[in-house]
């Protein structure tokens, strides 16, 4: 698969932090990863395993744009996180 590493960084950093909004979580694959992820693809790997929940929406204020929701994501207790080499 190819975003497994993306996806065992992801939960080790849920695990470690709580929920976290998606740019933070982008900011720490960027920053621990050699290449990193872009947003699509960090949000393909959030809403597609079961490991991790939207558990809420965190307001960001831009530079341009003003502000706009971004998701809150955290781990699902009720999945295990053994699966991490199988998902």
């Amino acid at each position: 698969m190819k975003t497994r590493r993306i996806r065992i960084k992801i939960a080790e950093f849920l695990k470690e932090n709580g929920p976290q909004p998606t740019y933070a979580i982008q900011d720490y694959i960027n920053e621990c990863m050699r290449h990193g992820t872009t947003s699509q693809q960090l949000g393909n790997c959030l809403s597609k395993d079961k490991r991790f929940i939207k558990v809420g929406a965190a307001r960001r204020n831009g530079i341009l744009s003003g502000g706009y929701e971004v998701c809150v994501w955290g781990l699902n207790e009720e999945e295990s996180l053994e699966p991490l080499n199988h998902s």
